[in-house]
């Protein structure tokens, strides 16, 4: 008999895999260091296409890792510290 996923679980995979590209991880630290910059400043940061840099996003949005804001046509990005310290409590209880 299968069990099922605890939502908890499927939350911190979703996370894990999200830090699992090398990119991701650059437009992390970008963002960190960069509070409520925009596509277009990651975009010449990372040398990548603006749809590349899009669907990155996405992904770090899905897992909540970043949270983003409308400003006019311009959405401004930031790192989500509850969810990153969820993260880090996570990872330390799997031991």
């Amino acid at each position: 008999m299968k069990t099922a996923v605890p939502p908890q679980d499927a939350a911190l995979a979703r996370a894990l895999r999200a830090l699992s590209n090398p990119v991701r991880i650059q437009i992390l630290r970008y963002i960190a260091q960069h509070p409520g910059c925009i596509c277009n400043q990651l975009v010449l940061a990372t040398g990548k296409a603006q749809a590349t840099i899009s669907q990155h996003l996405r992904v770090l949005r899905g897992a909540g890792l970043i949270e983003g804001e409308a400003d006019g046509q311009a959405v401004c990005y930031n790192l989500n510290h509850d969810r990153f310290e969820w993260l880090r409590s996570q990872v330390g209880d799997l031991h």
